[in-house]
């Protein structure tokens, strides 16, 4: 860490810096935010460890604000262990008719998840699961369009179309298909901003119809889970992320049939040198835009 001294020096020679990470040169105490926490992602990547250095090359006028960030992020408090519920099980990915009710029953149900934000009418929660550090997010809403035309997103090869409700998608394509509902798919995505790595993903696709049962209205649902495959093995350059479990629940709305409810569940391990407690913020605050884009996209807007 820069001594006391060397960081009031380093602040005063740069008053942006201390507003964008939110420092008082005064108290020197740390005032951090969710919005801190984004507009100082990527100086986070080029003055992180060693192994991130030696990607990007930092000139030299740059160096002495960044070493500062590093000091600033080293003070940032880290969430206390049981801050958020700690509940639910690391459960292997749903099989059978049993499994997958059991799966979607835990995902919709309302004990153990924390709701974060609500806007617009959808809302975001969370939750920790045992044994991981990745966070459990959730997304629930009602989308103004029918269950086919969101069906119709997750299952669309337009990379123009996919763009419009994930701006960072790159390309895509399957690898293999193991039935008509089973599949194995590759995905990239481009940098979040410069300095940054491309991510891409290898993930088992899977698309099942679900009953009601006490917790739904039926529809169908999309799982995703990390996997292997020869035909897409680690590029250089590139950040194998991994999906360690996901699911689109697309169900129709009783009496409306221009309308969906919609729910997702993600937990995801982007890979790279960002810390994952930093890492689940950014995806918590992310996952509100995600639902607002998907219900433009379905409706054509």
């Amino acid at each position: 860490k820069l001594p006391d001294h060397k960081l009031r020096q380093t602040l005063t020679a740069f008053p942006g810096l201390a507003h964008d990470v939110g420092h008082d040169c005064r108290t020197r105490s740390p005032h951090p935010s969710t919005h801190t926490h984004m507009r100082v992602i990527l100086l986070l990547f080029l003055a992180g460890p060693a192994s991130a250095a030696r990607a990007v090359t930092v000139p030299a006028p740059l160096q002495r604000p960044l070493d500062c960030v590093r000091s600033l992020l080293d003070r940032l408090p880290r969430p206390r262990d049981g801050s958020w519920p700690a509940t639910g099980s690391t459960r292997p990915p749903p099989r059978g008719p049993a499994d997958i009710e059991r799966f979607v029953g835990e995902a919709t149900e309302e004990e153990g998840w924390a709701p974060v934000v609500s806007r617009d009418g959808f809302q975001v929660s969370r939750r920790n699961l045992r044994g991981s550090r990745h966070v459990y997010v959730r997304g629930q809403g009602v989308f103004g369009a029918p269950p086919e035309a969101v069906i119709g997103l997750f299952e669309t090869s337009d990379a123009a179309l996919i763009r419009r409700y994930n701006p960072l998608y790159d390309s895509g394509w399957d690898l293999e298909r193991y039935d008509s509902r089973t599949k194995a798919a590759y995905a990239k995505v481009r940098a979040a901003c410069p300095g940054v790595r491309p991510r891409d993903t290898v993930s088992l696709i899977s698309r099942r119809d679900v009953g009601g049962g006490a917790w739904g209205c039926g529809g169908t649902v999309f799982f995703q889970e990390a996997t292997t495959h020869p035909a897409a093995p680690p590029l250089r350059g590139v950040v194998r992320a991994k999906i360690l479990r996901g699911m689109f629940l697309v169900q129709p709305v009783p009496g409306c049939p221009r309308q969906t409810r919609f729910t997702f569940t993600q937990q995801c391990d982007a890979g790279g040198v960002i810390p994952s407690w930093l890492m689940n913020r950014l995806i918590v605050s992310e996952s509100i835009h995600f639902l607002q884009r998907l219900d433009r996209t379905a409706q054509g807007r």
